[in-house]
């Protein structure tokens, strides 16, 4: 084995991903090579030298010419050889295949794939803290696109495709210049064209790839042909179910990796993927242990030409961000009901992300969330069985009569020290049981769900504080209203387990209260 060259820090910053794809070894080797702790035959030691080389030399023209050092990262796309950019030249005589062995007899998938595999080795770069904006901000694919002889094959295919030709409502002698607009159902505007539309497919396949969590050159160009079909559908006026992903805190999946719900797929955080959802350093270690993540679908129609109005959508599409929001409520919902009495805390989303082939915006979004806990809810095989029924009842029950309850509920973990938060969880009260007039009939309808020695003189209580807070006379400090928020929390989710048990027919009756009182 060869000594190691010295390896810069700022090479050593773009990350193993890539040193591992050009020396064709694995990602934990590539990480031991950074740091100089795996041996090296000697055509690995030549070609580390040359890509330490090329990157120190891109980084002096870039100073030279008076640009920042971050820049030689937009010169590296462009480094070719022989119509094949430089880290699949490099690959390749490290006896690496490429992502090209496409199996399709569609002349535009095969095409686009090939194009898919020379560019798979750029995403790999590491830019800074948050390498996704390197290759989403910066116009350097299009660029480096043009390079490779299959991207004019590219083009040419889309252009004749049924379905994507569509898009281009506009010709003209440049493929940036045959284009056409869009809108989808949310509002968002934007523009495609023969130049942009492979960027876009290329860039949302990658980020899908890398939320799944598993990234190989392989699954890269799988992942372009599964985002190409949906463009197809979407250019066709069909309604598409997007990848979406909802990232949950203060719950972990223990000893198994996935579980499937009725409401899609719950991975853990593995370490790549809460670098990449995350983005954030602080973040990425403690959320192995406390949190997870669903792939679900949301309904997705865009128009182009003429826009359609607000309500010439399909119903569906209309509904989409509804039932992303019932789904959120139904899984908090369920790990409450599942772990009652066990965790103080709520599980709760913090994060959504929604990829579309046609998007260069990044879909992200953070919400407004619970506090984390130092005791997350640990979900274990042995807890699937109640899972899987729990979601089957929360799921199948008409839930209608009680959603108030649900949103307040959640609205009130967020900042449960707060009057707002005891406002919430006693009008989250009241709407469990219907009593919209006074809350003290629940102490009768109580004593027919809670155990003998449990005390619901709380009732009372909680019906001084709600005239105190209404009247403004309400002094509690926030220790207290922290307290009796759990307190009125854990009332809440008792009785709603024991609706969901022994009465879900209720739920959606307006006469519950009545109906219990009269037992």
């Amino acid at each position: 084995m060869m000594s190691y060259p010295a390896i810069p820090h700022f090479v050593k910053a773009m990350g193993h991903r890539v040193v591992s794809y050009i020396l064709n070894v694995t990602e934990a080797e590539g990480r031991l090579i950074l740091m100089q702790k795996l041996g090296l035959s000697r055509i690995q030691r030549d070609t580390l030298n040359q890509y330490i080389e090329l990157c120190r030399h891109l980084r002096v023209s870039a100073v030279e010419q008076g640009e920042s050092e971050q820049s030689f990262f937009y010169r590296l796309p462009h480094v070719m050889q022989n119509g094949r950019h430089v880290l699949n030249v490099w690959r390749a005589q490290q006896g690496g295949e490429l992502a090209t062995r496409i199996n399709s007899s569609d002349p535009l998938t095969s095409a686009f794939c090939q194009l898919a595999g020379e560019l798979y080795p750029l995403f790999l770069i590491k830019a800074g803290q948050r390498p996704h904006l390197f290759y989403r901000g910066a116009g350097y694919l299009t660029a480096a696109i043009e390079q490779f002889p299959v991207s004019k094959q590219v083009q040419k295919r889309m252009a004749a495709d049924p379905a994507l030709s569509r898009l281009f409502t506009t010709s003209g002698k440049e493929p940036q210049q045959t284009c056409g607009d869009y809108k989808d159902a949310s509002g968002h505007r934007g523009v495609v064209s023969l130049a942009s539309l492979p960027v876009s497919i290329l860039v949302n396949s990658y980020d899908l790839m890398r939320i799944r969590g598993v990234v190989s050159p392989d699954t890269f160009v799988e992942t372009v042909q599964e985002m190409l079909e949906m463009a197809r559908s979407l250019a066709d006026g069909e309604v598409a179910h997007i990848p979406m992903f909802v990232g949950f805190r203060n719950a972990a999946l223990t000893n198994l990796a996935e579980l499937d719900t009725k409401w899609g797929s719950v991975r853990r955080y593995t370490p790549g993927i809460a670098e990449y959802v995350l983005q954030a350093a602080r973040l990425m270690a403690k959320r192995r242990d406390n949190g997870f993540m669903l792939e679900s679908g949301y309904a997705f129609a865009i128009n182009f030409g003429d826009f359609l109005e607000d309500d010439d959508w399909p119903e569906e599409v209309l509904d989409a961000e509804t039932e992303q929001q019932t789904t959120e409520l139904n899984i908090v919902l369920c790990m409450a009901l599942c772990y009652l009495g066990e965790h103080k805390a709520f599980v709760a989303p913090e994060w959504v992300w929604r990829i579309d082939p046609f998007s260069l915006d990044n879909r992200r979004q953070d919400f407004g969330s619970v506090a984390e806990t130092d005791d997350p809810v640990a979900i274990s095989e042995t807890d699937l069985v109640d899972i899987e029924r729990w979601s089957m009842l929360v799921d199948d029950t008409d839930s209608r009569g009680i959603r108030l309850a649900m949103s307040r509920l959640y609205n009130a973990a967020k900042k449960p020290d707060t009057q707002d938060a005891l406002v919430d969880v006693i009008i989250a009260l009241r709407n469990i049981f219907a009593a919209s007039e006074d809350i003290t009939p629940i102490k009768k309808a109580l004593s027919h769900i809670l155990a003998p020695e449990r005390d619901i003189t709380m009732v009372d209580r909680f019906a001084e504080d709600w005239q105190a807070l209404i009247t403004g006379e309400f002094d509690d400090s926030p220790e207290i209203i922290s307290e009796k928020v759990y307190q009125c929390v854990q009332l809440c989710l008792t009785c709603l387990h024991y609706f969901y048990l022994h009465a879900p027919n209720l739920i959606s009756r307006s006469d519950r209260l009545t109906h219990l009182c009269q037992r």
